[in-house]
């Protein structure tokens, strides 16, 4: 799974409403996912537009955004670590080791202002990650679109 917003990617099997497109990839382990809590440290992890690894740790901000009304009720978490391009699609972190959404975004200053968001304001930085609770409703999007219906059962005999 990473961002949709990376182009060229091979394998893609579903694009979501959200920021995310899954794709078809071996894997010797899956990581563990949970929802964030508001308060809680966490790190954004990925590499820099040089692929250099990197990583950026603040706090969970209460503030959840919507990037795109086009996108629906989609809602994105927010934090206040440092986030770099080339970033998106990484995972990010609880200091429990559990995966809590993937990178997709920083806001600049201006970002803020536009959104007429004056409780983001007061943060050094304002960085975008879409949420397990979103991820896992566009996985269930996906589950839903490859699982075919089975007729509905009936009391009618066939002669």
């Amino acid at each position: 799974m990473t961002v949709k917003h990376i182009p060229y990617l091979s394998g893609t099997v579903f694009q979501g409403q959200a920021d995310v497109q899954f794709f078809r990839h071996k894997a010797s382990s899956v990581p563990a996912w949970r929802g964030y809590t508001p308060g809680e440290e966490l790190t954004s992890v990925g590499f820099n537009s040089l692929y250099m690894s990197i990583k950026g740790t603040g706090q969970a901000l209460p503030a959840m955004v919507r990037l795109d009304v086009k996108e629906g009720n989609v809602l994105y978490g927010t934090h206040n670590g440092a986030l770099a391009k080339g970033m998106s699609g990484g995972p990010v972190f609880s200091a429990d080791g559990k995966v809590v959404g993937i990178n997709v975004a920083f806001l600049t200053r201006d970002d803020v202002s536009r959104l007429k968001r004056k409780d983001l304001l007061d943060q050094p930085r304002v960085s975008i990650f879409l949420p397990y609770a979103e991820i896992n409703r566009e996985w269930s999007r996906y589950q839903a679109s490859i699982t075919p219906t089975a007729p509905p059962a009936t009391k009618l005999a066939s002669r």
